[in-house]
């Protein structure tokens, strides 16, 4: 039988043991309870952040497509899209070099653009020249193109005149061009340019001529530049008069030879009554204004 100053020995120690439990559990309650609401701040935080940053990022993504939409609908300067039915004044530059800049800056797109379409057909030509299978829209491509250079041709794919076409589809060179309607038109200045379209001082047929009041009488009125330069382009690739332009380009061709102004100034014959002068002062008038027609 055990005695009572043991019992009271045993239920003190048991008392300790459970007084010391109790702090611990109470302990551990209160460190997962601060590092629950800790964590509970943290999310809070973390989730108002994320919440900053969505809302930011929204912003972000909603004003980008309409930058993107500004970027890409930003009218820029390009030389290869401007469009203009009448020539500007250039009047209002000042003589020299401006004015000059200002001319190329408004012709050589069209003179490219000319130029680009006729090596685009020329090619197609190189390229069907010993093909002997047509479909129906190339026999009407190159029935347009005969018609265009005023070439015969019965429309036998087996008997085409390729010497004929191939000797008048071909470009006329840019800075030829360029020179030959800076010297017709005084660098654009000219009433026949201002007022025609007319930068090659082509003149009109009888029957042709336009009446229209401001226009200059006697010469081609063109509704746009395009149409201006298209109709030079199409006038020495056509006319009789210029057979031996053609004739000599074509030997150029057949020598590897490239086409360029400076070989094929000399070689026009028959634009202007000066003659051999005329050619002489475009040459001269080309090779001191070749570097500025570089640039373009």
């Amino acid at each position: 039988m055990i005695s009572n100053p043991i019992r009271r020995f045993g239920a003190a120690i048991l008392m300790l043991l459970t007084l010391s439990f109790s702090a611990q559990v109470l302990a551990q309650k209160h460190t997962s309870k601060a590092t629950s609401h800790k964590a509970h701040k943290t999310t809070h935080v973390t989730a108002k952040k994320t919440k900053a940053t969505a809302k930011n990022s929204h912003s972000r993504l909603k004003a980008s497509p309409k930058g993107s939409v500004l970027a890409s609908s930003k009218q820029e300067y390009s030389r290869n899209s401007v469009s203009l039915n009448s020539f500007p004044d250039l009047r209002k530059y000042p003589s020299g070099t401006p004015r000059k800049k200002a001319f190329l800056r408004t012709i050589m797109p069209y003179i490219n653009r000319q130029n680009a379409a006729i090596t685009a057909d020329r090619n197609w030509l190189i390229s069907k020249q010993y093909d002997a299978r047509w479909s129906p829209s190339e026999t009407a491509r190159l029935k347009d193109l005969s018609g265009k250079y005023k070439v015969a041709w019965n429309g036998n794919t087996k008997r085409v005149p390729w010497n004929a076409l191939l000797d008048r589809v071909d470009i006329i060179p840019t800075n030829m061009v360029a020179t030959m309607a800076a010297a017709e038109s005084g660098w654009g200045t000219s009433k026949l340019a201002r007022s025609n379209n007319n930068l090659f001082g082509m003149k009109c047929m009888k029957g042709h001529c336009s009446g229209d009041a401001g226009k200059v009488k006697g010469y081609s009125h063109f509704e746009s530049l395009d149409e201006s330069v298209a109709a030079y382009v199409t006038n020495l690739n056509t006319h009789n008069a210029y057979s031996s332009f053609r004739k000599e380009r074509s030997k150029l061709r057949r020598s590897d030879q490239e086409v360029t102004a400076s070989n094929m100034i000399h070689k026009l014959k028959g634009y202007s009554t000066r003659g051999q002068s005329y050619n002489n002062y475009l040459f001269a008038m080309y090779q001191s204004n070749q570097n500025l027609m570089a640039a373009y």
